[in-house]
């Protein structure tokens, strides 16, 4: 079958190069052709000059360059290469991957051996050790809390993965992969097949992203998931009213028909669970407003975007499968 590989990539030049050596070193059994697509981020270093001929390709036989007009993030980069790739209809798998090097070449071959048994589903790559420090790792565990608690899914995997053109193409059309691919995954309810990996260590440079982009990338995944994370909000909104509700005449009935009551404790308390109440009230308000607002807009749609954001797009012939 024609396989296709996507990876975005943004100044990491050094980096991709690593890439295409070790996948075209590895062993292809069930691939007739073997291409590549890179997605050029709106780099702001160009890329080598021999970027693609400092070595023979053996595997490899076609590699596509598509530049971006402007740096859009890995997410929406990967979500334009995606369209490309479903529209073009020239692959029958698609691996998805980062030109880093954290995602091991070693790994397709893992994901591949899975997905004959599995070719309606999507094959994801599950981190089972990571190579981050231990402030990242906390993190990270607690960004899946808030994740399961706001969306009532567990995201445990990233961008690495295999699907199918047609699952592809589904992919491309659905406005929430324009934000985040993993959470999209979630949210599609489509079939995942996890494969246990390890993080692997980058090839080259350091990481180019900082708590704020990373901040960034797990609000993006929480944005798939805005209605649910406004449903429940206005269910913890009702919760909280409903609290300073049966406060209040608690409070009051004590106050009332007792003598437990001290004297002006019943008034400052009442203060209180009526400033809960109003709170709860604004909560609930805010999230309605917010939930009806994502239901009602459309959003962007990755396989209608081709033409604003990819300037140019170049097929180089490396080699012959």
């Amino acid at each position: 079958m024609n396989i296709a590989i996507l990876t975005p990539v943004f100044n990491d030049w050094e980096s991709l190069q690593e890439l295409l050596r070790r996948i075209d070193a590895l062993e292809w059994p069930t691939a007739s052709g073997l291409r590549v697509a890179v997605v050029n981020d709106g780099s702001t270093i160009p890329a080598p000059q021999n970027l693609f001929d400092s070595f023979h390709f053996s595997r490899i036989s076609t590699i596509t360059l598509i530049d971006l007009a402007c740096n859009l993030g890995h997410q929406r980069a990967i979500a334009l290469g995606l369209a490309i790739l479903a529209q073009d209809r020239t692959a029958d798998l698609i691996v998805v991957m980062d030109s880093d090097g954290e995602d091991d070449p070693n790994d397709i071959a893992r994901l591949l051996a899975a997905y004959p048994y599995h070719p309606d589903c999507v094959v994801v790559a599950l981190r089972t050790r990571r190579s981050e420090g231990i402030g990242f790792r906390l993190g990270y565990l607690a960004y899946r809390i808030i994740f399961r608690l706001l969306a009532g899914r567990n995201i445990r995997f990233g961008n690495f993965c295999i699907m199918s053109l047609e699952l592809a193409r589904r992919l491309a059309h659905s406005p929430t992969t324009w934000n985040h691919l993993a959470a999209t995954l979630l949210r599609s309810n489509l079939r995942i097949i996890t494969v246990r990996t390890h993080r692997a260590q980058r090839f080259a440079g350091t990481p180019s992203t900082n708590l704020i982009s990373l901040l960034a990338h797990g609000l993006s995944g929480l944005a798939v998931f805005s209605d649910y994370v406004f449903a429940r909000l206005l269910l913890v909104a009702a919760m909280l009213a409903l609290i300073a509700v049966m406060g209040g005449l608690t409070v009051i009935s004590v106050r009332t028909f007792t003598d437990l009551a001290i004297p002006g404790w019943a008034t400052g308390a009442v203060g209180i669970f009526a400033l809960l109440f109003m709170q709860a009230l604004l909560l609930f308000l805010a999230g309605a407003i917010q939930l009806l607002a994502t239901r009602s807009q459309v959003g962007a749609v990755p396989a209608k975007l081709i033409n604003t954001f990819v300037c140019s797009m170049r097929e180089i012939e490396v080699g012959s499968s």
